[in-house]
């Protein structure tokens, strides 16, 4: 008798749980921006990571056209540019400390750590980049506009 009168409420108990509400979702976290997302490599030595424009403080790659002042240096900035676009997509994690120095653009001079090595320190070891502070590197020495043969700046340029 006992078990005829308790049968029913252990069946209405179970089935109650079974009826119960299902667990909250846990709050999905977005996925780490990877750094090609949080990185624009804007010349050989100039990025912009996380929105804040920076320079290396240890090295200073060859500038672009306009501001390169030979063909070579122009050629050397497009591969310094393409290499570090390149060890940015390849990396995965980055630091940057400040100096507290800013450069001619206003830009922060800053030490700039990809996978624990230092950029400055891998272009200056790759010959992409000068050592900055070590007085001017004459991109175009042994080159000049007047070598036979040479591209003008105007042809690199598409004009």
């Amino acid at each position: 008798m006992l078990a005829r009168t308790l049968l029913p409420a252990i069946a209405i108990a179970l089935a109650a749980t079974a009826c119960g509400r299902a667990p909250e979702p846990r709050p999905a976290t977005a996925p780490a921006a990877s750094l090609a997302e949080r990185v624009k490599v804007l010349n050989g030595d100039a990025l912009t990571v996380d929105g804040e424009d920076l320079r290396l403080a240890d090295a200073y790659a060859p500038q672009p056209i306009p501001d390169a002042h030979c063909w070579a240096e122009a050629l050397a900035a497009r591969e310094a540019a393409r290499e570090t676009r390149a060890l940015i997509a390849e990396g995965r994690e980055i630091s940057v400390k400040r100096t507290g120095q800013r450069d001619e653009y206003n830009r922060a001079l800053a030490y700039v750590t990809l996978d624990r090595l230092d950029l400055g320190d891998t272009l200056y070891s790759m010959g992409l980049a000068a050592r900055r502070g070590s007085g001017p590197f004459r991109w175009c020495a042994g080159f000049s506009q007047e070598t036979a043969g040479a591209p003008t700046l105007q042809s690199l340029m598409g004009r």
